[in-house]
């Protein structure tokens, strides 16, 4: 379930430089650039909320999700940045077949028409 970071569209469409994003976020410049290239991995709630504060945008305007059936071309353009959430990295590193992982289950006991 990638997620795609559009912050790089979402700035240029409002007309801000990286550095004065920087400025107006508080944010490094490096920092700007790592996300905009793909190389951070992560962005907090206080980052999106920054940045939507200064672009005068909604998160949906930064972040769009896109199915795993996506064309690899279209979700890897320059100005969108594809992030795997924890789940899918997890599921990638791991190898183990399934009938040796434990897994937990969940009982739920409704006593609610008991007398």
């Amino acid at each position: 379930m990638p997620v795609l970071v559009k912050l790089k569209k979402t700035r240029e469409a409002k007309g801000l430089s990286q550095n004065e994003l920087a400025r107006k976020t508080g944010y490094s410049l490096q920092n700007i650039q790592k996300i905009e290239q793909g190389r951070a991995a992560s962005i907090t709630f206080d980052a999106l909320g920054r940045f939507c504060e200064v672009l005068e945008c909604q998160p949906g305007d930064i972040l769009e999700w896109q199915p795993d059936n996506v064309d690899d071309k279209t979700r890897n353009s320059s100005d969108e940045i594809v992030l795997s959430t924890a789940s899918e990295q997890v599921t990638r590193k791991s190898d183990v077949p399934k009938s040796t992982k434990s897994q937990a289950h969940m009982v739920v006991i409704d006593n609610r028409g008991a007398a």
